[in-house]
């Protein structure tokens, strides 16, 4: 097969505000694809600024896709999806594996256009919990032909659909390749603290809280070793003895180096914290935009973990660490079965997929608001004429905003005997009130907006999608 994996990185070495878990998880399921002799291709936004041991093996066993700045920068939106479809066509891939939730940007614009080529989705995210993993397949599962949600077993939807994969964390090794290292290092593991020095401000969490901390060692892991064991030289000796400071190991060791430690200290991202979570230790993470909150997390699994915006140890972090330094990994052995493997579990279902798009998404569509018979009105409307049909329908949830949601909506049908996709927008309110002032809105003489159907009820609006740059923005 060949697959194209569309991703984004966005990396801010000054400030430590860095997003690359999207394109980390790509890379890792692309890598094992290929060994697999499949043919990959990667499209990822802001990769060029980031580089570690998995961007070098992708290095010539795996292709990359780009789209110039100047066209995904262009105010057009009817030039860029132009440009998507004749990029998409020439590239011909069998299927399209979407590195997060498609909300916005090329994620969004990438997914649209396979769907409107019938080339296969799927959609890699993220699971939270049951209760939000359900709800992920109910707001998105009708856009995708494959959902493969990452996260501990106990976090999991329960008797989900047959097109959703439960990944466990892509933690890889057997759990032993550490100890070469610590023993080279002259450290014992004993309150060993990991921190995850990728970002700076994780780096100085840490370094402000071990002096608070008793006895304890601690390896920071960093992309600039020397820099930052230079700064860490201000530790006070009786702390500075027993740090380490070194430059990221090979994934199996790194695995490995968390399941030894009693503490790690990183940042608020998802794949970290699942990847502890699964290993049985605690973890204390730096929130900054675009993390996520601790309060998605499975009620169980919130015990061991904690957030804090402040690089300073305040009391409250302090003592949450030193709590977490006595816990032991059988409390946390209830969050996750033990069960690893998960590249390759992915790999598996990817390649079982059928070659041809999902037929049930149009029934899934009318679940969530949007009959065949509304969006045959509403294209009808569009095209200013009868058409012949609908062949299907899919939607996704793009925003919630106040009294309802805002979808992607989209469909397949045929107009003059040629296969043609609408890219339309679905609005559903909860109550009156909502949906007279969203018509209100609508109706005033400066907006861009053209509602082409409203239910009978008002609740439900059908308009053309004229571009997220007309939506809310996210709220992240």
């Amino acid at each position: 097969m060949r697959i194209l994996f569309v991703a984004y990185c966005m990396i801010d070495n000054e400030n430590g505000d860095s997003l690359i878990g999207v394109y980390k998880r790509c890379l890792r399921i692309g890598l094992e694809l290929a060994d697999r002799g499949h043919e990959i291709w990667i499209f990822c936004t802001g990769r060029e600024r980031f580089h570690d041991a998995a961007t070098t093996m992708a290095e010539g066993r795996i292709h990359f896709f780009d789209i110039r700045w100047e066209v995904l920068l262009s105010p057009s939106i009817a030039l860029r999806r132009r440009f998507y479809r004749w990029a998409f066509r020439r590239l011909k891939p069998d299927l399209v594996v979407a590195g997060e939730v498609p909300l916005a940007g090329t994620l969004l614009e990438s997914t649209l256009c396979a769907v409107g080529l019938r080339i296969p989705v799927v959609i890699l995210d993220n699971a939270y919990s049951p209760e939000l993993a359900e709800l992920f397949v109910k707001s998105h599962g009708s856009i995708a032909d494959g959902l493969v949600l990452t996260g501990p077993s106990l976090f999991h939807m329960h008797d989900p659909p047959p097109y959703y994969c439960a990944a466990p964390p892509f933690v890889e090794g057997s759990g032993g390749e550490a100890d070469a290292l610590l023993a080279q290092l002259g450290l014992r593991a004993k309150r060993l603290i990991t921190v995850l020095g990728y970002e700076r401000k994780a780096e100085l969490l840490a370094a402000a809280m071990l002096p608070k901390l008793g006895e304890c060692e601690a390896v920071f892991l960093s992309r600039q070793p020397n820099e930052d064991g230079e700064r860490l030289a201000a530790l006070p000796e009786a702390i500075r003895k027993n740090v380490r400071v070194l430059g990221p190991p090979a994934e199996p060791v790194l695995f490995s180096l968390l399941r030894r430690s009693s503490l790690v200290i990183g940042k608020c991202g998802f794949m970290q914290v699942s990847e502890c979570l699964a290993l049985g230790t605690p973890f204390i993470g730096i929130q900054y935009r675009g993390c996520f909150s601790f309060s998605l997390l499975h009620r169980r699994a919130r015990k061991f973990v904690h957030s804090t915006t402040s690089i300073e140890a305040d009391r409250e972090t302090t003592r949450v660490a030193q709590r977490f330094l006595k816990t032991s990994p059988r409390e946390m052995a209830s969050l996750h079965n033990n069960r690893f493997g998960g590249t390759a579990l992915v790999a598996d279902f990817i390649e079982r997929l059928p070659r041809t798009p999902r037929k049930e998404t149009t029934a899934e569509c009318e679940r969530l608001g949007y009959s065949r018979e509304m969006v045959q009105a509403a294209v009808e409307r569009l095209r200013g004429g009868a058409i012949a049909r609908v062949h299907w329908v899919r939607a996704t949830r793009l925003r919630n905003v106040p009294g309802g949601r805002i979808d992607s909506v989209t469909a397949l049908y045929e107009g003059d005997g040629v296969c043609r996709q609408a890219l339309l927008w679905g609005r559903v309110y909860h109550d009156r009130a909502a949906a007279r002032r969203d018509s209100e809105a609508a109706a005033q003489q400066d907006s861009p907006r053209r509602v082409l159907h409203r239910s009978p009820n008002g609740l439900t609006v059908i308009e053309l999608d004229i571009g997220e740059g007309n939506l809310p923005p996210l709220d992240v």
